[in-house]
């Protein structure tokens, strides 16, 4: 079946997660394995925003459950943000690696490119690039 084109656009709206949240993701994760922890402090001095901004992402991941907070205001990842970082991790590494290896585009390129759609696309899709690429 195909799908309608002027309706395409509404399938971004299923998306589990935004850009921006990747990055904090992706920040926290950072952190944890510099110093073994993180702090609304540390994310947004690494995302270099301010601590306004940066504590209205991470309620948003507070409320997604993508994030877990202690008593001590330390954040972690949650098991589902964990699987949700492994498998934009996949993806970036799997359409990067088709970028450079398939398409000849330069790995700075490449990395810019996979950043922009690593969370768009499914980890099915992911699976099945990083397979094809064996």
């Amino acid at each position: 079946m195909s799908e309608n084109p002027s309706s395409v656009w509404k399938k971004f709206d299923e998306n589990k997660i935004t850009h921006s949240a990747v990055h904090y993701l992706f920040a926290i994760e950072s952190l944890h394995k510099e110093s073994g922890y993180a702090r609304a402090v540390d994310i947004a001095k690494k995302l270099k925003i301010t601590a306004g901004s940066c504590s209205t992402g991470l309620k948003w991941l507070l409320k997604k459950q993508l994030i877990l907070e202690d008593s001590n205001k330390f954040i972690k990842l949650s098991s589902i943000g964990l699987g949700i970082v492994k498998d934009i991790h996949r993806n970036r590494e799997a359409f990067s690696r088709f970028f450079k290896e398939k398409l000849g585009i330069w790995e700075a390129e490449a990395i810019i490119n996979a950043c922009k759609i690593e969370h768009l696309v499914s980890s099915k899709i992911g699976k099945k690039l990083e397979k094809y690429l064996k």
